[in-house]
């Protein structure tokens, strides 16, 4: 008897794992059906392909949780095998799984048709809200959610009495059978796991397909519903922890009230409640009457300040983009910080204005406001068209909502790109895990730029000077045996870096050849143009092992116009600084916004360069004379000699700088106003 028990058992799970399956796609079209079309959510273009990339990206990630839940039932069953009630227990594990699988994707649905998304940071709101004026909002007919509470019963009976009905139809087959062998108990365990490991791994195999490498809809409703409930939970709890237990004490001992005081330099004696975009605001003092028609502002991945080292002119690692510091048209800043320690974290720092706090902003999407300190919102408010640019998935940390919550009209990623490519000459492959090659991403750029009849500001995520370092650097002639040499010759085996190699420096090297081509090229087509590059953070893949506050904090920024002649106002600077410095140089005098950088470059040649400037950056700070961390200490930079209060004034800019994250923490989780 124990033979039809277990293949019973194991056919069970076949079963629940695949009917998760269809129950998945049948929420999915109903989404589509009654938020996308009924409630004309839809908008814009797509076509039937749009609707399959989001219908079969979709099927992947339910898959994943098809799986999780079927492995469950696959091990409660084995636990009650030999047990008489068995059936019953894994029939109500089945049917509680159903009714939540529903009630989530209703209650997805409903939260779209509200807020306009899928679940985000506001679904704990509703949570920690009045629920019973919610409760009653919705049963005045205003979300009609009477009629959501019938579909949801009778989607929940019919979907439970199918699966009942299924599940019974195999049972009686398998009991039925007068002889069971073992081979057929193997061969149905074997496509139990292979089912499963196919839902978990989005593919054939044991290796687990990267999802943020799939063709997204171009279509921004089918984009936003890919996810699933599932998942959109899982991302806004994944985070959320972190959140509700970050607290200001945990920047600064002060009271906000003190902090504000210190960090604006207030008089002691003003009192209460203070605006902070309004003590952040600046006025812009650009006298030139040039209009720059459009800003492309470069965040290139990985790309570090030990690049721009002297040593490495020898192989040329960043000859094309030295090619533009004249000091009349291109300026380098000698000492930039980062502002955070990876990609997310950087573009969140560049993209709100705001410190990074050591927390992720994307679970909190759904309640953040546009900040008055993003770039996106303040070059809006100057008339560009605000674009931006990722070679990646627009799945990706979910930066395309991060984006157009912060002033972006248009997130343009892979499928685009993808699109662009397809009839162009490119030599294969075009795309790695992480996104479309830099070269087609640079091309795609010119190509969409020259169709736009408005001004416009293009911020730019590159993706391939990263890991798994692909490109075919042979098929771009990159010099790798001179690369080779030169890494023998100046970094001796037991000093240098084990991953340090001629792929790395030669990633580095092309990448500077194609931002190279992309400048030039732009700058031809659009003369009135402004181009900002820097790094998002230190890749970590310096030649030595051996490293100091430069290296491991320093990124580059390049400033370039073929138009403008501006004047440099600081030496020192950091990301945070990117914003003032592009709106001092392309908004009219009197302009007025709220950052909190400084500019590091003006039209206004009557302004003084500043030698008494600092850069605050990622748990660093920096004069024109020292790099300061709490681990590494004093490093001296600029032949500087040591002074003796140094130490002192390197701890006050550490205590300016948490205060800079405190007061950025407020501006995150409370708002602008301080009482």
């Amino acid at each position: 008897m124990y033979k039809p028990k277990i293949l019973n058992t194991l056919s069970q799970s076949i079963v629940f794992v695949l009917f998760l399956s269809c129950l998945f796609i049948c929420i999915r079209v109903a989404f589509i059906l009654y938020v996308g079309i009924a409630e004309n959510r839809l908008g814009g273009e797509f076509d039937s392909q749009d609707i399959f990339y989001s219908l079969y990206n979709g099927f992947l990630y339910d898959n994943r949780t098809a799986a999780f839940f079927s492995l469950l039932y696959f091990l409660l069953s084995l636990v009650l095998i030999f047990t008489r009630f068995q059936n019953k227990i894994l029939f109500y594990y089945a049917s509680l799984v159903i009714v939540i699988c529903i009630f989530l994707g209703i209650a997805n649905m409903e939260f779209y048709v509200i807020y306009g998304d899928t679940f985000d940071r506001r679904l704990f709101g509703l949570i920690s809200d009045d629920q019973k004026a919610i409760f009653k909002t919705g049963m005045s007919g205003t979300y009609n959610l009477s009629f959501k509470l019938i579909s949801f019963i009778l989607s929940s009976f019919i979907m439970i009495y199918l699966y009942r009905k299924y599940s019974n139809l195999i049972e009686k087959i398998i009991f039925k059978k007068s002889f069971i062998s073992k081979i057929s108990i193997l061969v149905t365990f074997f496509l139990f796991v292979g089912l499963c490991l196919f839902f978990i791994n989005s593919q054939f195999g044991l290796k687990s397909a990267n999802l943020l490498n799939i063709k997204n809809s171009k279509n921004v409703f089918l984009r936003r519903v890919t996810l699933g409930a599932f998942r959109d939970i899982y991302l806004i709890y994944k985070n959320y922890q972190k959140v509700a237990h970050s607290k200001f004490s945990n920047y600064s001992d002060q009271t906000p009230v003190q902090v504000a005081k210190d960090f604006f330099n207030l008089d002691k004696t003003v009192e209460p409640p203070f605006n902070l975009y309004e003590l952040l605001s600046q006025v812009s003092s650009n006298t030139s009457k040039v209009k720059i028609e459009h800003i492309f502002y470069i965040v290139s991945e990985s790309l570090s300040e030990w690049a721009f080292d002297p040593e490495f002119d020898t192989i040329g690692l960043t000859s094309g983009l030295k090619s533009f510091i004249d000091n009349q048209h291109g300026f380098k800043i000698q000492n930039f910080l980062e502002n955070a320690p990876r990609t997310i974290e950087s573009l969140e720092v560049q993209i709100t204005g705001l410190y990074n706090t050591d927390m992720l902003m994307n679970p909190m999407l759904g309640s953040m406001p546009l900040f008055p300190t993003a770039i996106g919102g303040i070059l809006k408010r100057l008339d560009y068209d605000t674009r931006f640019y990722y070679g990646g998935s627009a799945f990706w940390q979910k930066i395309d909502k991060h984006a157009t919550t912060e002033g972006f009209n248009e997130i343009l990623y892979n499928t685009f790109i993808l699109d662009y490519a397809k009839d162009k000459n490119y030599l294969p492959p075009l795309e790695n895990m992480w996104g479309v090659y830099d070269n087609v991403l640079f091309d795609y750029i010119i190509d969409n730029t020259s169709k736009a009849n408005h001004p416009t500001f293009n911020m730019i995520m590159t993706t391939s000077n990263h890991p798994p370092y692909d490109v075919s650097l042979n098929s771009f002639d990159v010099p790798l045996k001179e690369i080779r040499a030169f890494i023998d010759e100046h970094f001796p085996k037991n000093k240098r870096f084990l991953e340090a190699n001629e792929n790395i420096l030669g990633h580095i090297w092309w990448y500077d050849k194609q931002i190279t081509h992309f400048i030039r090229e732009a700058a031809r087509r659009f003369p009135k143009s402004l181009f900002i590059i820097t790094g998002d953070h230190f890749d970590n893949m310096y030649p030595l092992a051996n490293r100091n506050n430069r290296i491991v904090k320093s990124i580059p920024l390049i400033v370039y116009s073929p138009i403008l002649q501006p004047k440099q106002l600081s030496n020192v600077g950091s990301h945070i600084d990117i914003a003032s410095t592009i709106v001092e140089l392309v908004s009219p005098k009197g302009f007025r916004y709220s950052s909190f950088g400084k500019p590091l470059f003006s039209n206004n040649h009557s302004l003084k360069f500043e030698n008494k400037r600092y850069a605050l950056g990622f748990y660093v700070v920096g004069t024109h004379r020292f790099i300061y961390t709490v681990d590494g200490g004093l490093q001296y930079i600029n032949d500087s000699k040591p002074q003796s209060d140094d130490k002192q004034e390197a701890e006050k800019l550490y205590n300016r700088l948490q205060e800079a994250k405190a007061l950025s923490w407020w501006i995150l989780m409370k708002g602008n106003e301080i009482e």
